[in-house]
């Protein structure tokens, strides 16, 4: 399956739409919305790369829609062009005082509409990987000491001391190899999260039932729930559809860990996979303290603090990369949680042609 950007359109006028969605159709993932309220309620859940976005609607107007946006800190990658048959440079100016970044007048001319939209992808995703290499090569300078530490260190004592007696050298070399893995991991969540938001990941779609993803994701962080004393449960359905099966596991993984770690002991994470209208439903929940309601926008952020040097274990790059996996996917991952009640994930995929 090829990765397509997604683009949200919105225009209360369906022969508008109709023509856009003929246009744009092949090459994008499109969603469409008639209103400004419409779209402030889909954006955050669809979050489209590009919205082509019609000025004049009933209800909040494009400019009213286009600031709403800008003041979500989540959406400030995404790019919005207005579409308009108002061409007064004075509307125009107002577009882009409102936040837009491109302003196109009807009746568009197609070429001049995909060459604005290829351009403020490319935009966009560039903007979006650069800061997130800027961030990234703090987080490196900041979370590689320990793990270099726990090499050097123990290094240091092997070779200055040829008579080590066989136990100590056995713990030097130990820290060495932990050291070492956590290091290579946290190095390939990075090179991963790099890839996948610049649209460079090589996804391999097969049939894949996601039980079995389920069964086998749980297997492999089953040593933390015991060292944690967390029983895992599963609540399966078949659910056959076109996944990357690695990367699925990878998701799945990291939302129990996620569940894992935020348990106390006793408690249990209940993973569940169930179908619904031509979509799978995978969620994972918790019963831990919860996630404070100001923090709860920006859990699939791989930064939601801004200073990135208090970071631990990579801050949450795991959770990013499982975002950017269901996107992939064409689907969605949200959160819900309340303070001392528990933290739930869900994934909706689509239902694949198998």
């Amino acid at each position: 399956m090829q990765h397509k950007d997604k683009i949200l359109l919105v225009d209360d006028n369906p022969t508008n739409v109709a023509i856009l969605e003929e246009v744009l159709g092949e090459k994008y993932h499109l969603k469409t919305a008639g209103s400004g309220e419409e779209t402030l309620a889909l954006v955050e859940e669809f979050r489209p790369d590009l919205i082509l976005l019609d000025i004049m609607m009933p209800g909040i107007d494009g400019y009213e829609t286009c600031r709403r946006i800008r003041a979500n800190p989540s959406l400030k990658y995404v790019k919005i062009i207005m579409v308009s048959a108002k061409a007064m440079v004075s509307e125009r100016i107002e577009g882009y005082q409102s936040g837009a970044d491109d302003y196109i007048t009807k009746p568009f001319d197609e070429e001049e509409l995909m060459a604005k939209v290829n351009v403020h992808l490319r935009l966009k995703s560039v903007e979006e990987v650069d800061q997130l290499k800027s961030n990234l090569l703090m987080l490196l300078s900041h979370e590689t000491r320990t793990p270099l530490n726990g090499i050097l260190q123990p290094l240091e004592i092997l070779m200055s001391d040829d008579a080590l007696d066989p136990e100590m050298r056995k713990m030097c070399l130990d820290s060495m190899s932990r050291s070492a893995e956590r290091l290579r991991l946290l190095l390939e969540k990075v090179i991963k999260l790099c890839a996948l938001k610049a649209g460079k990941w090589d996804f391999k779609f097969e049939n894949v039932d996601l039980c079995d993803v389920v069964k086998k994701a749980a297997a492999e962080v089953a040593a933390l729930a015991s060292e944690r004393n967390v029983k895992i449960e599963q609540e399966l359905r078949e659910a056959v559809t076109k996944v990357d099966a690695k990367e699925m596991k990878f998701l799945v993984s990291a939302l129990l860990d996620n569940a894992i770690r935020f348990s106390s002991p006793g408690g249990r994470v209940v993973v569940g996979v169930s179908a619904k209208n031509r979509h799978f439903n995978l969620t994972v929940n918790d019963q831990g303290d919860g996630i404070d309601p100001g923090l709860l926008g920006r859990v699939f952020e791989e930064f939601d603090d801004p200073d990135v040097k208090h970071h631990t274990d990579g801050n949450r790059l795991s959770l990013a990369i499982a975002c950017q996996v269901a996107l992939a996917h064409e689907g969605t991952i949200n959160v819900e949680s309340r303070k001392g009640s528990g933290t739930t994930f869900t994934v909706q995929l689509p239902l694949m042609d198998r």
